[in-house]
C-alpha cells in the first residue's frame, strides 16, 4: 500500500526546500529567474556608414557577412539616427534626444540598467560620451574615449588613446588594427559572460570607416578600378539596385546635387584616378569591418550562442565626407600609418544614396542609415524581410530594456529622469503589418548650426546652416526633392512653432542651437568656412550655389571690419574644376584697399565664367584679416567655397 501521508511529506518538504532556494536566489540575483529566456545581445555600431553602402543595401563593397546577416534577418529602410556620431550614441545610451539628456543629467544609462537586470555588459571600441563607459553601466572597457583615431598607432592626434577599463591610454603593439582589435576583445568579453553563465549586452563600436581612412592593402587595391565609373554613375546603380531589392520605390526622387559636389565629367583624367583611389580606401577600410563580423558570427556559432543572440547592426549617422588640403590627397596612403586618407563630398554624394546631403545635417542624407537586426530563434520565419516603418535610434533603449525584462525608471535617487523618447520595436518584430507609424512618429533634430529638423505625420522641416526651414511631404517625397514651404506655409508655421517649443521646453541646448534662422540660405560648406573666417556672415555666389551667373561679381560679407595688414602676397584665387593648376581670376588686396574697415568687400573684375561649370577658390592663410583674426586657409578641401554656373544670364544675387 502506497503511503500517501508520507509521500505528500516529502513532497511538501522537497517544495519547501525548492522554495527555499528559489527566494534565496531571488535574494541573492533576482535577475537570472528568467537569464535562460532572455536573449544575448550584440549591438554593432560602423561609424559613418552611409544609406547605400552595404552589400545588401545596394552598394558595390564587399560585404558578404553583413548581406548574410541581413539575408538571415531583417533589414529597415526607414531607420533613423541624429545628425553625428556623439548625439546619436547619446540616443543609444539614453533613449532620449542628445539635447534631453543633457550629458545625461536627466537619463540614466541603459548598460546600467541591463547590469542591474543580470546582464554581462562590455564595449569595446569608441565611447565619444561623458566620462567613461565604466561611468555608464559598462563593466569593462577597451578602446578610445574621443571621437576618431589612428586605425593603425591607436592615436588620436599626437596621443595614444587606447585604454583598458579606467587605465592610462598605452601605446598599442606592432600591428595593432583597431577594427581587429576591437573584435578580438569583444570575443573575449563575449566568452567572459558565457563562463559566467550570465546574458551578455557586447557593444562593439568600430572607428571604421571614420577618417582617417586606413585598411590594409589589399583591401583597398581590389577596388581602385571598381570606383573609375565616377560617383554620378555609381550612384545612379545603386538607385536601381535599391529599388530592384525592394528597399526603395518609385516615390523616390533621385535629384541633382548643389554646388559642393564637382561633376565628374568635368574633372581632369588624373583628378578622376586620384579620387577613384580616395574612395577605394573608404571600401577597403568598411570591406575589413565586414570580414570582422563575420569572425564574430562564426565564433558564436562556435559557441553554440547563435540562435539566442540578437545581433544589432546600425551606423552612427549618414555617409560623410572628410576633404583635407588637396595639394596633399596624393600623399595620403591608407595602408601606412599616420596617413590621413579621406573622401570628397562627390563620394558623400554616392554613399547616401538616394538622399541629398550628409553627416552634420537633418537631411535624410544625414540621417537615414542601416539597420539591420539578426536572432535566429526569433525571426527565422522572416528571413530577408525588409520593413518600412519609421523607427528612430531612440527606440532601441526600450527595446533593450523589453528584452532583458527590464523596466525604465521615473526616478534616480533624487534625479527626476526625463521620459523615454522612443518605443519598443518588439512588437514590429512580431508583427510586420504594424502602420508605418505604428512605432515612432515625431523625430526632433538638432545639432549646432548645421542641422535642425522634426518630421510629425507626412511632414518633415529642415534647416541647413540656420537658413530658413524646407518643408516635405516624406510620405510622397521620401527623397527631399521637393521644398513645399511656399507652398504651405500653415504647415510650416506649425512646424517651425513645434521644433522651436520642444527645443526650449524639452532640451538643454544652448540658446545659440535655437537662436531664430536666417532669411536667406547659404549652401553645404558654410559651417566649414566659418572655422577659418571667423565672422563669416555670408557669400555672393552663395556656398554651393547653382545657376550662377556666367558674369558673376564674388562678394564676402563678415559680422567684423575686415583689413588687409600682413597679407601682401596671400592671395584670393578662383579655379575651374577642370583646371587645378593655373586660377583665372587672383586678387591680392593690400592695405589701404576701399574695404578695409568696412564689413564686405566685393571683387568685380572676374572674368566671364564658363556655363555649366563648377568652381573653386583657394585662399593663402592671412589673405584677410577679419576682426582682427587673420583668416585660415581655403584649401578646397577640409575648408572649400565652391559654385556652379547655370547655362544662361541670370543674375546671382548681389
Amino acid at each position: 500500500m502506497v503511503d500517501w501521508q508520507g509521500g505528500w511529506q516529502q513532497l511538501m518538504m522537497r517544495s519547501i526546500f525548492l522554495a527555499s532556494v528559489c527566494l534565496l536566489t531571488l535574494l541573492v540575483s533576482p535577475c537570472l529567474i528568467r537569464a535562460a529566456e532572455r536573449p544575448n545581445v550584440l549591438l554593432i555600431v560602423a561609424d559613418d556608414v552611409g544609406y547605400s553602402d552595404l552589400g545588401c543595401y545596394g552598394g558595390e563593397i564587399d560585404t558578404p557577412n553583413l548581406d548574410r546577416l541581413a539575408a538571415e534577418g531583417i533589414r529597415f529602410s526607414e531607420f533613423h539616427v541624429n545628425p553625428m556620431c556623439t548625439v546619436t550614441r547619446t540616443s543609444l545610451m539614453t533613449g532620449h534626444t542628445h539635447c534631453q539628456s543633457d550629458e545625461y543629467r536627466r537619463s540614466i544609462p541603459v548598460a546600467s540598467l541591463l547590469k542591474d537586470a543580470g546582464y554581462s555588459t562590455s564595449l569595446s571600441g569608441k565611447w565619444h560620451q561623458p566620462k567613461n563607459p565604466l561611468d555608464a553601466g559598462f563593466e569593462s572597457f577597451y578602446g578610445f574615449l574621443g571621437g576618431a583615431i589612428d586605425s593603425w598607432t591607436g592615436k588620436e592626434g599626437s596621443r595614444h588613446a587606447i585604454q583598458t577599463d579606467r587605465e592610462k591610454p598605452r601605446p598599442v603593439e606592432q600591428g595593432w588594427y583597431s577594427s581587429d582589435a576591437f573584435t578580438n576583445r569583444t570575443i573575449q568579453d563575449i566568452d567572459r559572460a558565457k563562463q559566467a553563465n550570465k546574458p551578455f549586452f557586447a557593444f562593439l563600436a568600430f572607428n571604421a570607416p571614420h577618417t582617417p581612412l586606413h585598411a590594409p592593402r589589399a583591401n583597398v587595391e581590389k577596388y581602385y578600378q571598381r570606383y573609375q565609373a565616377g560617383w554620378q554613375t555609381l550612384r545612379q546603380n545603386r538607385y536601381q539596385r535599391l529599388k530592384t531589392m525592394g528597399m526603395i520605390d518609385d516615390r523616390y526622387v533621385m535629384t541633382e546635387p548643389d554646388g559642393e559636389v564637382r561633376r565628374w565629367e568635368e574633372l581632369p583624367a588624373k583628378i578622376q584616378k586620384q579620387e577613384a583611389r580616395r574612395m577605394a580606401a573608404y571600401a577597403g577600410m568598411l570591406d575589413r569591418l565586414d570580414w570582422n563580423v563575420g569572425r564574430l558570427l562564426q565564433h558564436l556559432s562556435d559557441e553554440g550562442l547563435r540562435e539566442n543572440t540578437m545581433v544589432i547592426f546600425m551606423a552612427d549617422n549618414g555617409g560623410a565626407y572628410n576633404n583635407g588640403d588637396i595639394r596633399t590627397y596624393n600623399q595620403q596612403i591608407p595602408w601606412q600609418a599616420g596617413s590621413n586618407a579621406f573622401v570628397s563630398n562627390g563620394w558623400g554624394y554616392l554613399k547616401n544614396t538616394p538622399f541629398r546631403w550628409y553627416k552634420s545635417c537633418a537631411q535624410e542624407g544625414g540621417v537615414s542609415v542601416p539597420l539591420i537586426i539578426h536572432w535566429p530563434q526569433t525571426l527565422a520565419s522572416q528571413s530577408g524581410q525588409i520593413r518600412h516603418q519609421r523607427l528612430h535610434v531612440t527606440d532601441l533603449y526600450p527595446t533593450l530594456l523589453e528584452l532583458a525584462h527590464a523596466n525604465y525608471p521615473a526616478v534616480d535617487g533624487d534625479r527626476d529622469l526625463e521620459p523615454l523618447y522612443g518605443q519598443s520595436i518588439l512588437p514590429l518584430l512580431r508583427d510586420p503589418e504594424i502602420d508605418e507609424l505604428g512605432i515612432h512618429d515625431e523625430m526632433f533634430w538638432a545639432f549646432n548650426q548645421t542641422g535642425k529638423g522634426l518630421t510629425r505625420g507626412h511632414w518633415k522641416i529642415s534647416s541647413i546652416s540656420d537658413g530658413p526651414w524646407r518643408l516635405y511631404d516624406i510620405h510622397k517625397d521620401p527623397a527631399e526633392s521637393r521644398d513645399l514651404a511656399r507652398e504651405r506655409p500653415d504647415v510650416l508655421r506649425e512646424m517651425s512653432a513645434t521644433w522651436f517649443k520642444f527645443a526650449k521646453e524639452r532640451t538643454a541646448m544652448p540658446t545659440s542651437w535655437r537662436s531664430p534662422l536666417k532669411p536667406y540660405q547659404e549652401g553645404w560648406g558654410f559651417h566649414r568656412a566659418r572655422m577659418v573666417m571667423p565672422g563669416y556672415v555670408r557669400a555672393v555666389p552663395a556656398m554651393a550655389a547653382t545657376n550662377v551667373s556666367v558674369q558673376t561679381d564674388l562678394t564676402f560679407h563678415f559680422a567684423e571690419p575686415i583689413r588687409f595688414a600682413n597679407s601682401k602676397g596671400k592671395t584670393l584665387r578662383l579655379y575651374e574644376a577642370s583646371e587645378v593648376e593655373h586660377p583665372i581670376w587672383e586678387a591680392d588686396p593690400a592695405p589701404g584697399d576701399p574695404a578695409e574697415g568696412s564689413r564686405s568687400i566685393c571683387f568685380s573684375d572676374l572674368p566671364e565664367l564658363k556655363s555649366n561649370t563648377t568652381y573653386f577658390a583657394l585662399a593663402d592663410p592671412g589673405w584677410i584679416t577679419i576682426g582682427g583674426h587673420p583668416a585660415g586657409p581655403l584649401n578646397d578641401g577640409a575648408y572649400w567655397y565652391r559654385f556652379r554656373t547655370g547655362m544662361g544670364e541670370d543674375v546671382s544675387e548681389k
